[in-house]
């Protein structure tokens, strides 16, 4: 029973110690600035081109291990937002970890880029939660509904946040409240309104193609009229002349 019981713990050690040289050989930098710079996930402008730090903390002088640096994309702490297995595997993230912990050290002085404040309640939320770092407020986040032809309700907003569709993240309820998603998908409804409108809309008293089409019709009919007359009156007189 004992031999059997050190059998089993040597295995277990055994298969922790693959697991690691495992996850050690998929470390690959060349793969991860790849990653990196491809923008997939958009970490760059979150972090920094250099990981140098913007909106989000400086990666570039990360200490954590490997598996710290898995469990923050999978269950992110503060106002990271969650990346799923299917968006980016355990070995792309740590191809990641490997380049940007290559790259320079950050500057001492670091501080978070101020993204902004304003009076609308919507759109001040739409800067404070950092969603003006992947998406221009005026196009971004509206390519797509505009394109669908679909208005960004309050609805569609929030299951946007907490299923994305490609390679958004996901947000929680305790990141973003399906409150404070009303008051953004506010903002961009009226963006959307803007965007939605046609491109050029016709001004009072301005020529348009219609308006055009029909002053030729008139013109031409005239012309016609006035033809059938003249046409009249010579063939009257020539019946006189008879």
């Amino acid at each position: 029973m004992y031999l059997r019981r050190i059998i089993v713990v040597v295995l277990v050690v055994m298969a922790l110690s693959n697991l690691t040289v495992s996850l050690a050989l998929a470390q690959d930098p060349d793969n991860g600035k790849v990653l990196w710079e491809e923008q997939i996930w958009q970490c760059s402008m979150c972090h920094g081109d250099m990981a140098q730090g913007l909106y989000g903390r400086p990666l570039s002088n990360s200490t954590a291990t490997e598996t710290e640096w898995i469990d923050q994309v999978r269950h992110p702490r503060r106002s990271m937002p969650t990346f799923s297995e299917t968006q980016v595997t355990d070995e792309q993230i740590l191809d990641i970890r490997a380049y940007v912990t290559s790259l320079p050290a950050p500057a001492d002085d670091f501080r978070p880029q101020d993204p902004g404040t304003s009076d609308n309640e919507g759109h001040n939320l739409f800067l404070q939660k950092r969603c003006v770092a992947c998406h221009d407020p005026d196009v971004g986040p509206l390519n797509n509904f505009v394109q669908r032809g679909e208005e960004p309700t309050a609805a569609a907003v929030i299951a946007q946040l907490r299923t994305p569709k490609n390679n958004m993240p996901t947000y929680r309820e305790d990141q973003v409240s399906d409150a404070e998603a009303t008051l953004i998908a506010d903002f961009l409804a009226e963006q959307y309104a803007l965007q939605a409108a046609p491109a050029t809309l016709p001004t009072s008293g301005a020529d348009t193609p219609t308006s055009q089409t029909a002053w030729w019709l008139t013109l031409i009919g005239s012309l016609a009229l006035a033809l059938g007359l003249v046409v009249r009156i010579l063939l009257r007189r020539r019946a006189t002349s008879r």
